[in-house]
């Protein structure tokens, strides 16, 4: 337990000293809030049946930080370490590989309850998203499940990922579509039903629609429905089996998968 708070103190300094980090965790989705907000499409307020578009597009941002700092940054972070060695290396090491994992994974869930922190509040304090201080404890229980969710996926698929040249348009290629089909950067009240039947299978538009649920004079209790949570946990039972069964320590393709109790 000590080594493995130890790795969270570790990574979390190495994510504070990466740039690239910062600006896809923080700078961008704050980029994004303000230049979307600036533009304001009348046709997404006319998709929110008179609701605000602030209130759509301040947790919608916060959803896209989170997806960064627990899915992006897990599955670069993950398959760098297995490129340069790091995980091959630590089977000489007190340090078992599931503690290096775990503090990953807490740095995570820090870092990416930080950077929707950060962009709630500049979109209440600058914008004047509607978020009350009574809805903060359901908001911090909802980045902490997405943020287990996500980066329990991003263990999974930094799997198939075969050099650190490969993981960023990997990550974006499999998270960015979607996003566009699970409202994070638009309402898409016009997509046809089997698209949003699509969208609501997958992790991400149960967690950007329950991020929007939290804002506006309407919301109350927890946003999420059981079907949302239903395909939130399912996903991060299936994608934690599969990163314990094929998890590999080694660089290279997926040949030959590795238990990582030690490995």
């Amino acid at each position: 337990m000590i080594l493995a708070i130890a790795q969270v103190r570790y990574q979390l300094r190495l994510l504070t000293r990466s740039p690239l980090s910062t600006f896809t965790v923080i700078v961008i989705p704050l980029l994004l809030l303000v230049t979307l907000k600036a533009v304001m499409p009348a046709d997404a307020l006319a998709a929110l049946r008179g609701g605000r578009y602030v209130d759509f597009l301040t947790p919608a941002m916060a959803t896209f930080a989170v997806l960064n700092a627990a899915y992006i940054n897990v599955i670069t972070g993950v398959v760098l370490a297995r490129d340069t060695g790091v995980l091959k290396r630590l089977r000489g090491t007190p340090l078992p590989t599931w503690s290096h994992l775990a503090g990953r994974l807490v740095a995570a869930v820090i870092t990416g309850t930080l950077a929707a922190a950060v962009v709630v509040a500049v979109g209440v304090v600058l914008l004047d998203a509607d978020f009350a201080p009574r809805r903060l404890g359901w908001g911090l229980l909802l980045v902490t499940l997405a943020c287990c969710c996500l980066s329990v996926l991003a263990l999974a698929v930094s799997v198939v990922v075969p050099k650190p040249d490969s993981a960023l348009p990997i990550a974006y290629g499999t998270v960015l579509p979607l996003g566009f089909i699970s409202d994070v950067f638009f309402p898409a009240t016009t997509a046809p039903g089997w698209l949003r039947h699509l969208a609501a299978f997958f992790p991400v538009a149960p967690l950007a629609h329950a991020a929007e649920a939290l804002f506006g004079a309407k919301s109350t209790g927890w946003p999420m429905t059981g079907t949302g949570l239903a395909a939130v946990l399912a996903w991060t039972a299936v994608a934690a089996v599969i990163a314990a069964t094929t998890f590999r320590s080694e660089p290279g393709p997926l040949l030959h998968p590795r238990r990582w109790s030690r490995s």
